[in-house]
């Protein structure tokens, strides 16, 4: 590197002792080409250099120091190199002109694309949602006012695109989430400043809210007679493929999906994959999990269906093979779902029970290894043969009950009707003695 003199009260002497002042020694400036080299020397002596894409003239002072400041500032706040800072600011800088109006500025569109790419192996709603949610919060940066720092945006963002969600529920819990993502990611691999840090702890909670009513958004479990009488229905008209999905479901308390994933061992079944991961999940084989049907009083429907699927004598519906052939779960659960909202019973049984769904065929294995026999299955091992965590089995199925449940939760540790005088007055239980 040739060595370079300016003279005192030139313009790029005046720049080289700005540039010294504000971010000390170590850095030197020269006019390379059309544009300007910029070198770092460091502590142990070692040099890194990049080209700015700003000509070497006065008119370009100001750029050229606003472009050195910016790189100074991600070098410090991340402890990474030159090079690095370049390389970082080049994938998420705007145009640089020669006056340096937006030197530093972040092209957050930019920003965006890389971040998507990363999730690109997402499924394709996940995949569809995660964009829009991170398209919404790169439009805010046209909106008035423009947010400054990740608090910010994040807090415009709820403004702006949570009436669709209710306060405490887990869409703005997944909004939030890949809003923070993509901030985050900005970060660490763009070169955004850290003032871009988004909410975190109790910061996001607030945004997110509370619900008083979240018990009540619950999805049902469905009830033994309820699942007996759908699977007698479907015998009656004939829907003997879906009768067997149905009973493999509903008796095992399997996710839907999780049909695509069903092996059978020693005539036991198996779940063998991951459905909640992304689509890439069903070619990566995972430790099986043991699944055991929860049998209706008098019944073996979930000991015929494993029988039937195990030796072939019945194949899945149609509309469900073909989601399997097509290598994503979250189509293996449409076809399922689609089939049960044609089938006229299943209507009858929503009527009544406005929100049932699919899910509520496993939820009713969870109902039943708690409610439906006179020793209820634990906790930790209903959640081992569901595939979730004990946490997770008290989140979702912990706040089951009813007036009826109650009823009967009461009478099963009572046994016997309270004991009353004649006067038909409860009377108190006598006193044990004490020994």
């Amino acid at each position: 590197m040739p060595k370079t003199f300016s003279k005192q009260g030139t313009w790029d002497h005046d720049l080289r002792r700005q540039i010294k002042r504000e971010h000390g020694t170590g850095w030197t400036l020269y006019p390379q080409s059309s544009g300007t080299k910029l070198t770092r020397r460091y502590e142990d002596g070692k040099k890194s250099s990049v080209m700015l894409e700003i000509e070497w003239a006065p008119s370009s002072a100001t750029a050229i120091a606003n472009a050195v400041g910016v790189l100074a500032a991600r070098m410090n706040e991340h402890d990474i190199s030159l090079r690095e800072a370049h390389r970082r600011s080049q994938q998420v800088a705007g145009v640089v002109t020669g006056k340096g109006v937006v030197a530093g500025a972040i092209d957050w569109s930019a920003a965006a694309d890389a971040f998507l790419e990363t999730r690109s192996d997402r499924r394709g709603t996940t995949m569809a949602d995660t964009s829009k949610r991170v398209r919404n919060a790169v439009s805010l940066f046209e909106a008035s006012p423009r947010p400054t720092d990740g608090s910010s945006l994040m807090r415009a963002y709820a403004r702006n695109f949570f009436d669709g969600c209710a306060p405490g529920g887990s869409g703005r819990k997944r909004h939030l989430g890949d809003v923070a993502a993509f901030l985050n990611y900005a970060i660490d691999k763009c070169g955004a400043p850290a003032r871009w840090k988004p909410l975190e702890g109790e910061d996001r909670d607030v945004l997110i809210g509370t619900s008083d009513e979240a018990d009540d958004n619950l999805t049902p479990p469905i009830k033994p007679e309820q699942l007996a009488a759908l699977l007698d229905a479907l015998i009656a008209d004939e829907k003997h493929e879906l009768w067997m999905a149905v009973a493999l479901v509903g008796c095992f308390g399997l996710r839907p999906a999780e049909l695509a994933a069903l092996d059978v061992e020693d005539g036991e079944l198996m779940v063998r994959s991951n459905v909640k991961c992304n689509k890439s999940s069903m070619k990566k084989q995972k430790l099986p999990r043991l699944v055991i049907a929860l049998e209706l009083d008098g019944r073996d429907d979930g000991a015929r269906a494993l029988a039937q699927y195990q030796l072939g004598q019945l194949k899945l519906p149609r509309a469900v093979r073909t989601a399997i052939d097509s290598g994503e779960f979250k189509k293996v659960g449409d076809a399922f779902r689609q089939l049960l909202d044609r089938y006229p019973y299943w209507q009858s049984l929503v009527a009544t029970t406005p929100d049932l769904t699919p899910y509520s065929l496993r939820h009713g294995w969870a109902w039943r290894a708690h409610k439906g026999y006179a020793t209820p299955l634990s906790v930790r091992d209903a959640a081992a043969l569901l595939g979730h965590t004990p946490n997770t089995h008290h989140r979702h199925y912990g706040r089951w009950t009813d007036q009826q449940g109650l009823r009967d939760a009461v009478k099963k540790i009572t046994r016997t009707a309270p004991l009353s005088d004649q006067s038909g007055r409860q009377k108190a239980p006598p006193r044990a003695e004490i020994v």
